[in-house]
């Protein structure tokens, strides 16, 4: 039966803060023997490959995994497995329900036999937060300018003061 305690989430939740320190993670555990890690922000641009619905990406993606080794996560692929590596062995260091044993999946979808050692849910962003890119681009300085030539041009300031579009002082 799958189970997985409060410890054995706290034991994932502090792995994984020290393998991926530049990413914010959120991990929970739901009734029936869930774990639900979701990236919540990080330097990664993750866009290629969100949900897509009819109003654009909405900066959410439920990741397969056990399928992430195909291809649907493109260059995420590898990270992607690690995140999932780690969600599997952190419990077996912990002090929690899973100590000193590891994740397993003895399921036997065949005969309708689902044996495992908790269940995985992996997601970038949720469906109401979206993923937040951070330290990706930097704001250039500003500069002040002092006069509208500076800030367009001679030629079109002139032009803008002919179509009385700016006022004469500025």
């Amino acid at each position: 039966m799958a189970y997985l305690s409060a410890k054995d989430t706290q034991a994932i939740r502090k792995e994984l803060k020290v393998q991926f320190p530049e990413f914010r993670f959120n991990v929970s555990k739901r009734s029936g023997g869930a774990c639900i890690v979701t990236i919540t922000s990080g330097p990664t641009d993750f866009s290629d490959i969100y949900r897509q619905d009819a109003y654009g990406d909405d900066g959410y993606c439920q990741v397969n995994v056990y399928h992430i080794k195909g291809d649907n996560y493109n260059k995420h692929t590898e990270f992607l497995a690690d995140v999932l590596n780690v969600i599997k062995t952190a419990p077996a260091k912990g002090e929690g329900f899973h100590k000193g044993r590891g994740w397993f999946d003895e399921s036997d979808s065949m005969s309708d036999y689902f044996h495992t050692a908790f269940y995985i849910d992996l997601n970038i962003g949720q469906y109401s937060k979206p993923y937040v890119q951070s330290g990706c681009a930097k704001k250039a300085p500003t500069k002040e300018v002092k006069t509208l030539e500076q800030l367009v041009g001679a030629e079109m300031a002139s032009t803008l003061r002919e179509l009385a579009m700016v006022k004469e002082n500025v």
